[in-house]
């Protein structure tokens, strides 16, 4: 048993055990990173936001109402003294992981004991064991064990089998039964707050009871298998416990339809392009489709992507389409499996299976579209707990052949053929992790899956572009446009990066096709006026700005390029007074601060200026280009130890990214304080960044003349 114990947590260990140190990555930066509710002080907020921080009866919101995931999300950041750290966010999901792979070891050992699939205790163990090993190293885990919003799926799964093994107490315990029943719907109800699915924990409960009761039935009465149903009003305890779970679900469910606000969530059709088909029979084939791709991902996880939305799997709209097949091959193992279970084989593998195909299908009920239309057209994290029914049903399905031993193959054959399939696995999963480490990784990872979805394009210009290969990133920003036309925020996008190559006539093109596909795109119009405004198309510019902060009153970056319009057209007041704006909806915009720390210097409101500089430094203590500024008001009103003290620290800020004008104008300083010696080596320090930097050579020339004067 401690054996067993230690090569599972092995297993489910060693996979992420060298790609911990990633970064955050994908859907982590919306839920984690920029959400409000991880970094706040309040610990009740959760409970009225959704998953990614916004008002549960907001239209806005996706309504994925995960609060205990976001709790857990913030006693991270609190263990680590406020900071929020990938890498422990990631050990966390590795160890819930570990922890999940024991509890449904346990859970295993507990469906099979009780369904009594064999006399021997040493065949039972086995089975649970190998079971186990498959579910501990499936690729199709490492998207919710490295993906840090996985988290949600992982604390779903722990409670969704605690649940199930206290209703299995429940059923065997006389005494605390209906202690164990409320535990088990205590579980169910905070999984179901850890993520939605998690409900379906009740719906697994209600099929073991009639499996159990079934099996009861048999016992008392063999061959009274066809009749038992109509003798469970007979039964007393157990029609208590099926009604009492299924009063818990109408009001778990309405609970979580109050807390929705009574609305469902609004979609994009890039999101589950099928729900949107106005086609009958497109959504039925493409759904089927889809779930045989979640089948095949089960069976041979080589096709694995962070995202499958947006053209990834075409939708299927004709009967002519070769897909069909594949659909009707799904449909043959099914009725093959079925037939198995009205076969002939003993009751007690007809149960397991019956149970193991319920593992796999009830959790993966909400992600099914047949109730409501989903977000998504495959999201590998959802099939975390569906995989442990998959894996039971290999685990078994291996131990008969063992038994029948095909071919008269040796016993120790078949099981290095089925340690290979673990190895197999535990490889690619390996593999997989280091793909989540980083989003390079696991953007361009996506390009060899889904070559057809242009949200992968998009999110690997998005890469490219952060790494400063700009080509690439253009490149790829117009596929995605290519593959999906309306695509509005890759075209405000490019448009940025054509900008910044001053290709502005190409920026300006496909910021008003985006804008004619979503009006109400402040970004876009806001970008519009920056091209605008580089072309001298001011007047045009002023009102892609106004209409920018029409669409986003509270728009920080808008008001700080707008007072940049107003000091291109001299109108300095109106430019101060949008730069303090953006300072007031963002305190540490750093542009804002520093062309209006400037602005008031070249304008001589020293005493302006002045006052701001306390409130400057403490929003922004280390920006060089702040402090650079507030030397040199210092210097300009005298105050040389002041400004040598902020002229040397910008300049040690800067780093390497230092300009000629920083050891120039600190050369200016020392002029004007007559420490000759270290202006010479100011101005020669600026002319070796740049020999033709003019101000800085007449200044030496005039240094020394002056010290030559002085000389004389």
């Amino acid at each position: 048993m401690e054996y067993n114990m230690f090569v599972i947590i092995f297993l489910a260990v060693i996979p992420y055990l060298f790609s911990l140190n990633g970064d955050f990555v994908f859907d982590d930066s919306e839920a984690i990173l920029k959400n409000k509710d991880i970094s706040s002080q309040s610990w009740i907020e959760p409970f009225y936001h959704d998953f990614w921080g916004t008002n549960m009866k907001s239209k806005e919101s996706h309504k994925s109402y995960r609060p205990l995931t976001i709790l857990s999300f913030k006693l991270n950041r609190l263990l680590n003294g406020g900071v929020l750290s990938a890498y422990q966010f990631k050990i966390t999901n590795a160890a819930l992981h570990v922890l999940c792979c024991v509890i449904v070891w346990i859970t295993y050992r507990t469906i099979l004991t009780q369904i009594q699939f064999s006399s021997s205790k040493e065949s039972v163990s086995n089975i649970a064991y190998l079971a186990t090993m498959l579910f501990c190293i499936h690729p199709v885990h490492v998207e919710a064990v490295c993906g840090i919003v996985g988290r949600a799926d992982l604390l779903a799964a722990i409670t969704f089998f605690s649940s199930f093994l206290m209703y299995a107490k429940a059923l065997r315990n006389s005494h605390f039964s209906y202690l164990y029943l409320i535990l088990a719907i205590l579980f169910a109800g905070l999984s179901m707050m850890f993520k939605e699915n998690g409900i379906t924990a009740l719906g697994f409960c209600m099929i073991y009871e009639l499996i159990m009761n079934i099996q009861a039935m048999e016992r008392k009465n063999p061959g009274y298998f066809q009749t038992c149903f109509g003798n469970f009003a007979y039964n007393l305890k157990s029609s208590f416990r099926l009604l009492f779970l299924l009063a818990s679900i109408i009001v778990m469910l309405y609970l979580r339809w109050s807390v929705m606000g009574g609305e469902k969530p609004i979609f994009k059709n890039t999101d589950n392009p099928a729900a949107f088909s106005p086609d009958f029979f497109t959504r039925v084939l493409t759904y089927n489709y889809i779930y045989f791709i979640n089948a095949l991902i089960f069976i041979w996880p080589y096709w694995l992507c962070y995202d499958w939305s947006m053209g990834c799997i075409p939708i299927i709209k004709e009967f002519t389409d070769f897909r069909i097949i594949f659909i009707i091959l799904l449909y043959f193992f099914g009725s093959l499996t079925l037939l198995s279970i009205l076969g002939r084989n003993r009751l007690q593998s007809k149960r397991l299976i019956i149970l193991s195909c319920s593992l796999v299908i009830v959790p993966f009920l909400p992600a099914s579209n047949l109730f409501f239309p989903v977000g998504f057209v495959i999201a590998e994290r959802i099939l975390y707990i569906p995989s442990a029914g998959y894996c039971l049903l290999v685990a078994v399905g291996f131990h008969k052949i063992l038994q029948r031993r095909p071919l008269n193959i040796p016993r120790n054959v078949m099981m290095v053929i089925y340690f290979f399939l673990i190895i197999l696995y535990a490889l690619r999963s390996y593999q997989r992790s280091f793909e989540w480490q980083t989003e390079y990784k696991l953007f361009t990872s996506g390009l060899l899956v889904c070559p057809l979805n242009a949200k992968v394009h998009y999110n690997v210009a998005k890469a490219a572009d952060a790494k400063g290969n700009v080509t690439w990133a253009i490149n790829e920003y117009k596929i995605a446009i290519r593959l999906h036309p309306e695509y509005y925020q890759a075209m405000n996008n490019l448009a940025n990066l054509l900008k910044n190559k001053k290709q502005f006539v190409d920026a300006e093109y496909y910021l008003r096709k985006a804008i004619s596909l979503k009006e109400d795109f402040p970004a876009a119009w806001m970008n519009l006026g920056i091209v605008l405004a580089s072309i001298k198309n001011f007047e045009e510019s002023e009102k892609a700005y106004h209409n920018a902060l029409k669409y986003r009153k509270l728009y920080p970056d808008c008001h700080y390029n707008l007072g940049n319009l107003y000091l291109e057209l001299n109108k300095t007041n109106i430019a101060v007074d949008h730069w303090f704006k953006a300072i007031q909806l963002n305190p540490k915009h750093n542009s804002a601060w520093t062309n209006l720390l400037a602005l008031l210097d070249n304008t001589d409101q020293i005493n302006k200026a002045l006052k701001l500089i306390p409130q400057a430094l403490e929003e922004l203590p280390e920006s060089p280009s702040v402090i650079f500024a507030i030397a040199n008001i210092y210097g300009k009103i005298d105050e040389y130890n002041e400004a040598e003290r902020h002229f040397l620290a910008s300049i040690q800020l800067f780093g390497n990214h230092v300009k000629p004008i920083h050891y120039a104008n600190l050369g200016v300083l020392y002029h004007r304080w007559k420490k000759y010696d270290l202006a010479e080596t100011m101005y020669k320090k600026a002319l070796e960044i740049q020999p033709n930097f003019q101000s800085a050579r007449k200044n030496l020339e005039s240094l020394k003349k002056l010290r030559l004067k002085i000389k004389l």
